[in-house]
Order: structure tokens, then sequence, then C-alpha cells
């Protein structure tokens, strides 16, 4: 008896181990970037926080300013454009300007063709960071697979600097990823390491299982030692 609970609590506890993990990780991590960096959106509209909506900013004593180069191109419409019988938005290349220079190449963005969350919403937007100025923008269309998604990230400081973020590499940069998730151009939460905390959650993952197996797991791991002691 006292071997067969120690072997179903072991199998429980190595099944369950791997999730545990990542889910670990992934708070811990999160909870680093939370403590060390204060984020927020840039703009504001009647006191609060929006999503950028205007090619003129103000902040930190720079000037940044977006302007938009025509293409004559249409974004594609999506399953819910149809549905709702939405018009294509407008492609743009986006040039973006700090203090009168251009500091970026110019990448194309699709315009919303929605009245809300902002003009640039999914695809640009300007944050703070702690007392530092950065600039998200999206490189990929709304439809391209995850694995293929990337953004860059403008950090308007003494120096501009540029980095690229790619959603395979994004475990070197978890800053990034909280950056990419905040500014709300990450189509889906991805998390640090893995998207594991980004699942939708059901009564199966992760209440049954990792954490009820994993708590059954070592459950029977102590009776088992009990049963032990109790023989000798």
């Amino acid at each position: 008896m006292r071997k067969f609970l120690l072997l179903v609590g072991l199998l429980l506890i190595v099944s369950s181990a791997s999730p545990m993990f990542q889910m670990a990780r992934e708070h811990v991590i999160g909870s680093k970037i939370m403590k060390q960096f204060k984020i927020g959106l840039a703009n504001y509209e009647q006191g609060f926080p929006s999503h950028i909506n205007t090619q003129d900013i103000e902040l930190n004593g720079r000037s940044i300013k977006i302007v938009e180069e025509p293409t004559g191109k249409k974004a594609s419409l999506t399953h819910w454009d149809l549905e709702e019988g939405v018009p294509a938005g407008d492609i743009v290349k986006l040039h973006l300007l700090v203090d009168g220079k251009e500091v970026t190449n110019p990448d194309e963005i699709w315009l919303s063709n929605r009245d809300k969350g902002g003009r640039y919403y999914s695809w640009f937007e300007v944050l703070t960071v702690n007392d530092r100025i950065a600039i998200v923008q999206r490189l990929t269309d709304d439809d391209a697979p995850m694995d293929d998604r990337a953004w860059k990230i403008i950090w308007i400081d003494e120096k501009i600097k540029e980095e690229k973020v790619s959603y395979l590499s994004r475990s070197e940069n978890p800053l990034a990823v909280r950056l990419i998730n905040s500014s709300g151009t990450s189509r889906m939460a991805m998390g640090y390491q893995s998207d594991i905390l980004q699942m939708y959650p059901t009564l199966f993952f992760p209440m049954l299982y990792p954490y009820v197996t994993t708590l059954l797991g070592i459950l029977l791991c102590i009776i088992a030692f009990f049963i032990r002691k109790k023989v000798e």
C-alpha cells in the first residue's frame, strides 16, 4: 500500500512539474518587471490614459510627430468586419519624427477602420517607462501567424535607440514583452517565456491540472511517509 501511494504521488508530481515550473517562472519574471518599471500610456484624453489618437505629442521636453504616407492600399477585412459591414482601413507608411528628425525607417501599418481604440490601435503606441519614452510598433500584419510576428521598440532618451523583437526571440527581452502587451500591439497576449498563463482557464486547467494533481501528489507522498514510520 505504501509503495503504491508513493508511486502514484510521485507520478502526479512529475507529470505536473513542467506546467507548474512554467507558471511559476512567468509569475517571477512578471513580478520583477513590475517592481523595476512603471509602464503607462503616454497619451491622455480628458484626464485619463488613452491609446494614441493624435499625430503630435509633447512629452518629457521632446516633440514627437507622426507622419502618414499614403500607399493607396487597403487592409484585409476580418471575419468581424465582414459580419458588421465595416469598410477596409487604409494602409500607410508611418514616419516617426522626434524633434523634427526622422528616427526610424518608415514601416506600413493598417489604420483603424473603427471608431474605437484610436487611429493606430494594435499597431502603434507611445508609452512611458519610468522617466523614459518607449514607442512600440508592430511590423507584421494582423493575419500573420503568431510565430512570425515582430515589433520594433524605439527608446526616446538622451540617445535614441531602436531594437527589434520577434515572438520567437521574446524570452531574451522580458521588458519588451511587457511593453508589447501594455501597448496593445501584441494582438494576442503573450508570456515572457511561454504562453501558459495566457490560456483560457477551465476547470481542468489549471485547477485540476496542475494545481490539484500537484497537491494530491504531495499529499500521497506524505501519507506514504507516515505509513512507513508507523510500520517501523
